[in-house]
């Protein structure tokens, strides 16, 4: 390949999405090599089922409570110092994590957290800056990728704990992080060497150029962003706690109830996370025939029968599985893709993305947590998945109440 091809607009995006997808690898593989080996840990440093949940509720907590100071950070950094930053972390919070120690365990997964909130805000923004017109098909890509790190941990964690222990196995997983450090390096490389009417705007000269939007926004126009604010971040929230629920859970429930053991049952977690790429990109297909409304409505009607259907039939465990990732890839793909095609400019995706994934979070977190607590109170999965059922319902909500603010949106973007 010659000098001017290898750094040609083609090849430039080819390198960016490559790097998109490796670093949204890292972004939820932290966390579900948690549950798959989690009966191992609390073996290892005798912990409760209560405390085995903080392991999961940590990051989102961090999600949730850090977010706003992540998009800070972000605002008065730039992208490229918020992306290494989030890689960076990542590594280190993965060794802290797998020291062998309940202190280190927490604090590592403390500096997980801290790295992947940055992280989530970042990647959003990188789709919104450089794919505006095809926000739907690279955010599909993205969750996509997000769901093939999530199924390749659960996957593989437990068959690499069974020969290496526990620790080592948390540690393999530093690799991906390496890997996308590595892909970025050459896009920030790219960037360097693009011709200069092929550079990036930065965020400010995005912001500038669109500003006029936000000062010519009319009384009505505010009052619909501001419900269209509220209902995602309602509807990010419920979508998050059934999802963290399950995935923090399943392992567990299914080696319980299903006899399964452990390889088994991170085999099934892995395959309820690249299920998910069914929603990934079923939901940009479905979403030139279906308002986005409908498809939260859908969404949230797959999340309210897979708890109940795992908890009844649980013989049927790859039927409900399949609706479950359904709803978790196409879930966070509808909601981000509103986000995006509903912002006024680059820094309004970044203030929305920060509400919603801040609030969203901060709900979610607490998921894994009661619901360690409810089987762990009551010794069955009864009450633990009912709530998990019910926590779709503001997602049902929130599907039926957009359907008037999209359509608004809709209107006067003809």
């Amino acid at each position: 390949m010659t000098k001017r091809s290898f750094f040609s607009n083609n090849a430039f995006s080819f390198w960016l999405i490559s790097a998109l997808v490796a670093l949204a690898f890292n972004l939820r593989s932290p966390l579900t090599a948690i549950p798959p080996i989690v009966n191992e840990i609390r073996v290892a440093l005798h912990l409760s089922a209560a405390t085995a949940g903080l392991l999961t509720s940590i990051p989102i907590l961090c999600f949730g409570l850090l977010t706003p100071l992540a998009s800070l950070l972000i605002n008065r950094t730039s992208l490229k110092f918020s992306i290494v930053l989030t890689l960076l972390g990542c590594i280190l919070g993965i060794l802290i994590r797998a020291s062998g120690s309940f202190a280190g365990l927490l604090s590592g997964t403390f500096i997980i957290g801290i790295a992947l909130t940055i992280g989530n805000i970042v990647s959003l923004l990188i789709i919104a800056r450089d794919f505006p017109r095809k926000s739907h098909i690279i955010t599909g890509i993205y969750t996509s990728a997000l769901n093939i790190g999530t199924m390749l941990s659960s996957a593989l964690t437990p068959i690499l704990a069974h020969y290496w222990g526990w620790q080592l196995a948390l540690i393999s997983w530093v690799d991906l992080a390496l890997l996308a450090l590595g892909l970025w390096s050459v896009v920030f490389l790219f960037e360097k060497k693009l011709p200069p009417q092929t550079e990036i705007p930065s965020d400010s000269d995005t912001q500038k150029a669109t500003s006029k939007i936000l000062l010519s926004d009319n009384k009505t126009k505010q009052l619909f962003h501001r419900q269209l604010v509220q209902l995602l971040v309602i509807s990010f929230a419920a979508h998050l706690c059934v999802y963290y629920g399950l995935t923090a859970w399943i392992p567990s429930f299914l080696r319980q109830v299903n006899k399964m053991d452990a390889s088994a049952a991170g085999g099934a977690a892995a395959l309820f996370q690249i299920l998910a790429l069914l929603g990934s990109f079923g939901i940009p297909l479905l979403g030139k025939h279906f308002s986005g409304a409908f498809l939260i409505q859908t969404i949230a009607l797959c999340w309210l029968v897979t708890p109940v259907g795992l908890l009844f039939m649980p013989q049927l465990w790859v039927l409900w599985l399949v609706l479950g990732g359904f709803a978790s890839g196409g879930g966070f793909t509808i909601i981000f893709t509103m986000v995006i095609q509903f912002a006024h400019n680059l820094d309004d995706n970044r203030r929305i993305s920060s509400i919603v994934q801040g609030v969203g979070y901060i709900f979610a977190s607490s998921s894994p947590l009661i619901v360690g607590v409810l089987h762990q109170f009551h010794n069955n999965w009864l009450f633990a998945f009912l709530f998990l059922s019910a926590s779709a319902l503001p997602l049902l909500w929130t599907g039926f109440k957009l359907k008037k603010v999209e359509g608004y949106y809709l209107t006067i973007e003809k």
